[in-house]
């Protein structure tokens, strides 16, 4: 399952639209502007939440935690060591593999995949493609990829 993460506005922390292979509205993702704490929403085509991430601001670094109906589903960190970054989910047997950076990366559990992400190339404004391989994982998948971006975010904005 194929989901296309697009920018509605001039900024993602505005709003971005997923929309699936046939070209049909699969989710909203909104930031939540005023609160402490970043926290973005996912909503479903009928406008009903599905996720919550909440920026949880404990010790040295951040993190982002998922809720479903008020229920925490993963946690996502950056941990930074000497050779790089790594993006540890707690929770769940899911690890991060590939150039975060790049925004080309995979979400393993073990040594099966369980979804792809990468940046849409020669696409007017900024694209990019979720590849989901079961779709029972579509949403947490994108919940995690959210997190990441605004972990990503974050670092930007501290430097």
């Amino acid at each position: 399952m194929k989901l296309y993460i697009k920018e509605k506005r001039f900024s993602w922390r505005d709003q971005l639209i997923v929309r699936n292979e046939q070209d049909e509205l699969v989710y909203k993702i909104k930031n939540e502007l005023i609160s402490i704490g970043n926290k973005v929403h996912i909503y479903d085509h009928n406008e009903q939440e599905i996720l919550a991430i909440e920026e949880k601001k404990m010790g040295f670094s951040p993190k982002y935690a998922i809720y479903q109906k008020q229920e925490k589903l993963a946690t996502v960190k950056r941990e930074n060591n000497f050779f790089a970054s790594d993006y540890e989910i707690e929770k769940l047997n899911w690890k991060i593999k590939g150039n975060v950076e790049e925004e080309d990366y995979e979400i393993k559990a073990g040594f099966s995949e369980i979804a792809s992400f990468k940046k849409k190339w020669f696409s007017y404004g900024d694209s990019y493609v979720l590849d989901v391989k079961e779709e029972s994982d579509a949403q947490l998948a994108l919940g995690i990829v959210i997190a990441i971006w605004c972990l990503q975010i974050d670092e930007q904005q501290e430097k």
